[in-house]
């Protein structure tokens, strides 16, 4: 898939989830709204019902004989000889038990002129009540008309959650699940598709690597064949010569992917041994014996580590340095100086490989160690390789418990 098609995709795929998340939200909100209207309902519901039982209570015959001797003990009967606070409590309880409506609440009856409360729950929240959107006349049962009855409910947006709890935890984790689930999609896709460039890239480098020892091999060998080569045996040393560096240059680069295969495959076995390190050093430093002395390196081998003696398996130890020193030669194009230190910090042993390479990018270095990554060397086109070393150093050292990491800046 082309990247403008993965972008375009991409880009429809956000939009639309973006739609649904919105349409999800406009819904809730929607359904919010609806159990708030039918809680303010309620709410209306349960105080006109509560004020009919008021009037019924004021009318009644017994009470209004009561009325009668107050008043003429008394030159004004006040709205707290109707009504009391508990007799207020004991309704609003039952109404609102009736509609369902389990809010924590407070109430009180007050004077719209004066803002003056004469019953009810009301302290430290007449401010909430005043301007509570739940007040009703009561004109019915006491005149002047001047006082309300005003219901303030405390935690209403908790309750209304509450209610619908179940469809909004389910909503938000259905969203989140489904804004994971694209995230990932989206970046598998990408990552998929650098994984597919990186190993077209390997392929079409291996072939080139494989190809170039092949006909070589294959050039040296047809001119061994002709007449006038057989009768000069100089010729056909050096010819032979071809063909055998050809050959070990082509069993190096088979070796190098074979090794890495057997890493990552779950067969792998290991046989860890006590390694002298500096003796391995030197080994390694010695096959690069002939290569230093061709490019006129400046090579240096300190070993100031006390202890350096480690568990490990030989060959692949072998290997792990062979490819970060030859990486050194290779990527020093110009007076090579390269040097290679051990010594001992906190119980471990250290090596370092320094050389004055062309050097490594930032912008690159978090990828070195990934598997067919092959840092872009601009112009330098005699650096061959299948970006199988590092990943293998990487792998191996891992492998130890022990821990690699570059310094590097480019130049």
């Amino acid at each position: 898939m082309k990247k403008n098609t993965i972008v375009l995709v991409s880009i429809i795929t956000t939009l639309s989830l973006a739609g649904i998340i919105l349409t999800q939200i406009y819904w809730v909100n929607t359904a919010y709204k609806l159990r708030e209207e039918q809680f303010e309902s309620g709410v209306r519901i349960a105080a006109h019902s509560l004020i009919n039982r008021l009037i019924e209570n004021k009318n009644d015959s017994v009470f209004q004989v009561k009325l009668k001797k107050l008043s003429c003990r008394n030159n004004k009967i006040n709205i707290t000889d109707i009504i009391s606070t508990h007799m207020l409590d004991s309704l609003l309880v039952d109404e609102f038990k009736c509609m369902d409506i389990k809010s924590n609440y407070c109430f009180g009856v007050y004077s719209k002129y004066t803002n003056k409360f004469v019953l009810g729950n009301f302290e430290n929240h007449k401010a909430d009540l005043i301007n509570s959107r739940f007040q009703y006349p009561l004109t019915n049962i006491y005149k002047p008309g001047d006082y309300y009855l005003s219901i303030h409910f405390s935690n209403t947006v908790h309750i209304l959650l509450y209610q619908m709890e179940m469809w909004v935890y389910m909503s938000i984790l259905f969203l989140v699940i489904l804004i994971i689930s694209f995230i990932f999609v989206i970046a598998s896709i990408f990552k998929q598709k650098k994984i597919s460039e990186i190993k077209t890239n390997f392929i079409n480098n291996m072939t080139h690597e494989l190809k170039t020892p092949i006909s070589t091999t294959m050039l040296a060998a047809e001119m061994i064949q002709r007449k006038d080569v057989l009768s000069d045996s100089k010729k056909i040393k050096r010819y032979a010569s071809i063909i055998i560096d050809e050959n070990s240059r082509l069993q190096s680069q088979v070796e190098q992917i074979l090794q890495v295969a057997i890493l990552e495959s779950s067969n792998q076995q290991f046989k860890i041994q006590k390694i002298n390190l500096h003796e391995l050093l030197t080994d390694v430093v010695n096959s690069f014996e002939l290569l230093i002395l061709e490019k006129n390196i400046n090579f240096t081998l300190e070993k100031d580590a006390a202890d350096a003696i480690v568990m490990g398996d030989k060959v692949h130890l072998l290997n792990l340095f062979y490819n970060i020193i030859d990486n050194a030669i290779k990527y020093t194009p110009n007076k090579p100086t390269i040097q290679v230190c051990t010594w001992n910090e906190n119980g471990n042993i250290l090596v370092s490989v320094k050389d004055n390479g062309i050097g490594i990018s930032k912008e690159y270095q978090s990828n070195i160690f990934k598997n067919l990554f092959r840092v872009p060397t601009g112009n330098l086109h005699e650096v061959r390789g299948f970006g199988l070393g590092l990943y293998y150093v990487k792998t191996i050292v891992d492998q130890f418990n022990g821990s690699i990491e570059l310094i590097s800046e480019l130049g």
